[in-house]
């Protein structure tokens, strides 16, 4: 039953992962911002505002882009505990002589939960300027359709962003 319940939420979890957004601030200069679970780190934000800033380059009929600024932040704090359960077991013998009664007896107690429930996310800000191929001011500029692989037509085409 806890199997099938992490696979069936597992997929919703993954897909609302990251969020990314573009601004433009130029023809050729946009403003990438990317916000990621805390399950996916630092590392999962940065890599949702490479992907994006690749995939904004395309989209605005360059081949090419540099990275002029970047900024990180980490907004990730507790905001609730499981619940807590307590569960007690114990034994006891009672002997009695008379109207006098000996009893002795152990108990255990058991507290499950109580741990931290994390919100927040891990935001990355980029400013990427981008370049036609020929150019030769753009010569040491990262090819955008090579930092999304095989598959970077896909990536182009949707607007959903996953850390992993």
């Amino acid at each position: 039953m806890q199997k099938v319940l992490i696979l069936t939420l597992l997929p919703l979890v993954v897909i609302g992962c990251a969020r990314s957004g573009a601004m433009p601030l130029a023809q050729d200069t946009v403003q990438i911002t990317s916000s990621a679970a805390p399950f996916c780190g630092r590392a999962g934000a940065q890599k949702v505002a490479f992907q994006r800033a690749a995939v904004e380059t395309i989209r605005h009929g360059y081949d090419r882009f540099v990275i002029l600024g970047a900024e990180a932040e980490t907004d990730i704090r507790v905001v609730g505990y499981t619940p807590t359960r307590a569960y007690t077991s114990g034994s006891a013998t009672a002997t009695g002589i008379g109207n006098i009664v000996t009893a002795q007896g152990t108990s255990t107690t058991t507290v499950t939960g109580g741990q931290p429930i994390y919100g927040g996310s891990h935001n990355q800000g980029l400013v990427v300027k981008m370049f036609r191929d020929g150019d030769p001011a753009g010569a040491n500029a990262l090819e955008a359709r090579r930092v999304l692989g095989p598959e970077w037509q896909d990536a182009v085409s949707k607007n959903k962003w996953t850390c992993l």
